[in-house]
């Protein structure tokens, strides 16, 4: 009897700890990792960019609502940033979804509109006046209202001493589309930069 008992301790034992997520820093690369693996920001460099952020410039303005979430499962578990925009170009509203950024998706890095975890080091993609350690965040953007996906890339500053984000959006790629069938609608956002202040 004795056995019998220590054998099954020994069989739940064993099956919690493979019912344990392998966990892995965000900078290392999903291929040949298996489904229910977490990448997990271990280092932190997702933090400090949660928040709302405003860019302005007379009757244009573009705003992030942005926060961190952890442990997003889609395919793998993973922390992100996600977040919701709005953008008003010339008085007129082009988009706005900042009021989706506190639904609870099931699955948060299809269903809010920017999302992302992408860190960038140094010079590389596009920051020749960034230091050689500087960590800046790639996020994607993808339009509600267009076949557009646009990336952006973000880069932490401060501006009068108040937290600010140094954005570049630019078309990533976009849903190709049949000959005759109807053109898409503009793009809820254009591309740029944008030196967009914390709120």
């Amino acid at each position: 009897m004795k056995n019998y008992i220590q054998y099954i301790a020994f069989i739940l034992i064993l099956s919690s700890c493979s019912a344990q997520s392998t966990i892995y820093n965000i900078t290392e690369g999903h291929l040949g990792k298996t489904k229910g693996s977490y990448f997990k920001d271990i280092y932190n460099v997702l933090d400090g960019y949660d928040g709302t952020y405003l860019y302005k410039n007379g009757s244009t303005s573009l705003k992030f609502i942005l926060k961190k979430e952890l442990k997003s499962y889609r395919y793998y578990y993973e922390d992100l940033i996600v977040g919701e925009f709005q953008f008003i170009k010339d008085g007129i509203e082009k988009g706005n979804t900042l009021a989706n950024i506190n639904v609870n998706y099931t699955d948060e890095s299809v269903n809010h509109i920017i999302t992302g975890n992408r860190i960038i080091i140094g010079t590389q993609l596009g920051c020749p006046d960034c230091s050689p350690t500087e960590k800046r965040l790639r996020l994607s953007f993808v339009d509600n209202k267009s076949p557009n996906i646009a990336g952006i890339d973000i880069r932490q500053t401060t501006v009068n001493g108040v937290a600010a984000l140094k954005v570049v959006i630019f078309w990533d790629g976009f849903i190709t589309r049949k000959e005759g069938d109807t053109a898409p609608p503009p793009a809820s956002i254009h591309t740029g930069e944008y030196l967009m202040i914390k709120q």
